[in-house]
């Protein structure tokens, strides 16, 4: 049984495959917004579609509609860091841009590096987005990893190379930023929670392990909840 006292908390992911444990547990409404669905007033559902910009603009939305205290973005997330398992979830402690800039010719320059954004911009810290902390995340016992979000998944040696070696970050994913940028900019507190399915690698599909990921996810998720 899911209880979540007096907290408002809504649940983003990027798709229904990703949190498909939970919904068959506790079969929310859907509503005539097709991203929302519902369990009770305390615990509210959104998918928002996968990438960035349906992330970015399906929350906006959302947190304009509905006044709530909590935020997690769930999903699955592949990794570059080798010592992380797949199948081991982790609470996301930053996320920056992981393929916005330029290729100069071997060289990738994100707009950071090139100045037109600012590193200290409000919802940055030196070019890192980070949730705002609040009591809810002493709750929350998972290990901690960095992220980098991206518009395609990496699968070439010297990309996947060069973008190690700049951003030396865990995992990579394609919405975390969206939503702590959006929640920075709401001043809202949030988390973001992603289990390892894959290695960042050349892409073969025979190594990844999606249902592992899946059911692990959403195993910490009702555990949190609870």
């Amino acid at each position: 049984m899911i209880t979540t006292s007096a907290l408002k908390i809504t649940i983003v992911a990027a798709t229904k495959l990703e949190l498909q444990p939970l919904f068959q547990q506790l079969q929310p409404k859907a509503t005539s917004q097709n991203d929302l669905y519902i369990v009770n007033d305390n615990l509210h559902i959104l998918i928002t579609g996968m990438g960035m910009m349906n992330t970015a603009a399906h929350v906006a939305i959302y947190t304009q509609q509905n006044e709530r205290d909590f935020y997690i973005d769930a999903g699955i997330c592949g990794a570059f860091n080798r010592s992380l398992n797949i199948g081991d979830v982790f609470q996301i402690a930053s996320e920056t841009y992981g393929d916005f800039g330029v290729e100069n010719d071997e060289e990738f320059q994100d707009f950071f590096d090139l100045g037109f954004i600012d590193k200290k911009e409000d919802a940055f810290k030196y070019g890192l987005c980070e949730p705002i902390i609040s009591e809810f995340h002493k709750k929350i016992s998972l290990p901690k990893a960095s992220s980098i979000t991206v518009n395609k998944v990496h699968g070439k040696e010297k990309t996947i190379k060069v973008i190690q070696e700049k951003y030396n970050a865990d995992t990579e994913n394609m919405e975390g930023l969206a939503f702590y940028y959006v929640m920075k900019l709401i001043n809202k507190p949030s988390i973001e929670i992603r289990s390892i399915s894959n290695y960042v690698e050349r892409r073969n599909k025979d190594n990844w392990q999606i249902k592992n990921a899946v059911d692990n996810l959403n195993r910490e998720l009702i555990a949190l909840l609870s």
